[in-house]
This record gives structure tokens, C-alpha cells and sequence, in this order.
């Protein structure tokens, strides 16, 4: 840390920080703190004059040095957005969402269905045979299907719950072409 900011407080640190964004740019850090934070950060700055510009590039390098040290490059990255999703969305809703940036990242065909959320799923399909849709739907987790299908048009849905109740059994060849369709069809969606 430089000699210019030793004796400062991280409150005037932080102060000196926001007034060197500029307005805007301070205006958007400024919403997302607690307004007994701005309060505080907002009286210091008030009350902050000739600052110098030593002390502000003090500051700046102090900000630099440890947002270097804190960013996600060169940590494990899957830790990195397990410990950023829990903090954000709690331990109970982040659970799903990780499951599907971090298990389903290297999923292929009819696997990347699994971990594609339900309208996105339903976008897939909702062109294909009712008998398709059936057996994609047969290889989700149950409740997965279930918001897939609601996101289906409504004339199709009974079709397919009748094709899910009454499919027995998928040939590897069938099920081999419908995984590698499904593999073009997410490559055209993410393309496009």
C-alpha cells in the first residue's frame, strides 16, 4: 500500500474510488449498495476537497492490485461460480442452476437436453413428431418433462402423454439418430 493512503480509512478509500469513475458510472455502483452505505460513502465524498492526484492514483493502483488478486482468472473456475451463484441465488436455488452451467456444459446430443431449461427444451422439440417429442420427454428427469410439456402448444400434449404411456421400448438405432438430430437442432439454435 502507498505511504498517500496508509492513513486513510477503506470508507475514504472507497469515497476517493467512486468520485474518480465519474457520475454515471458512480451512480450504477451506488445502486446496488445499501442505502446506510451510500449514506456514509455520500457524506465522506461530500466532504472530501483538493484531494490530490497522488492519493487518487493511490487509491486506483490499491483497487487494481486487489481486484487482480480477487478475480476469477487463475482460480478454479468451477468452484469460482459455485461459491458466485450461492451468494447471489442462496444455497437452495443455486443448486439447480449449477447443476446445469457445470454438469451439462459437456453434454451432447439428447444429454444437453437434460440440462437445457424447459421453454428452451420445448423450443426444440415443439416441431417434431409427438412420438419424438414422447421419447426425448422419456429421457428427462419427470418433473423436467412435466415443465417441458407445458411448454408444448396445448393440442399437442395429450398426444405426447398418450405416446409416454404406452412407449415400451426405443430401438439403439432410433435412438442414435434422434440423439445426433438433437445435436444439430442445439447447434442451430445456439448459431442462429
Amino acid at each position: 500500500m502507498s505511504d498517500a493512503i496508509d492513513n486513510m480509512s477503506g470508507s475514504e478509500r472507497a469515497a476517493i474510488f467512486m468520485m474518480s469513475l465519474g457520475e454515471q458510472k458512480a451512480a450504477e455502483v451506488l445502486m446496488h449498495m445499501e442505502p446506510s452505505e451510500v449514506q456514509k460513502i455520500g457524506t465522506i465524498m461530500a466532504s472530501l476537497n483538493d484531494v490530490s492526484s497522488e492519493n487518487v492514483r493511490a487509491v486506483l493502483d490499491e483497487f487494481v492490485e486487489v481486484a487482480n488478486k480477487q478475480s476469477g482468472v487463475g482460480v478454479d473456475p468451477d468452484e469460482y461460480i459455485k461459491n458466485m451463484l450461492v451468494n447471489a441465488l442462496g444455497k437452495e436455488k443455486a443448486g439447480g442452476v449449477i447443476d446445469r452451467i457445470l454438469l451439462g456444459r459437456n453434454a451432447k446430443g439428447l444429454d444437453s437436453l437434460k440440462w437445457m431449461g424447459p421453454k428452451a427444451v420445448a423450443n426444440v422439440v415443439k416441431n417434431e413428431h409427438p412420438q419424438i417429442i414422447a421419447i426425448v420427454l422419456s429421457h428427462l428427469e419427470g418433473e423436467h418433462a412435466a415443465e417441458v410439456l407445458q411448454h408444448l402448444p396445448e393440442r399437442a400434449r395429450s398426444d405426447v402423454l398418450m405416446r409416454i404411456a404406452t412407449l415400451e421400448g426405443v430401438s439403439p438405432a432410433a435412438l442414435q439418430e434422434l440423439n445426433q438430430l438433437a445435436i444439430v437442432k442445439y447447434f442451430m439454435r445456439t448459431i442462429v
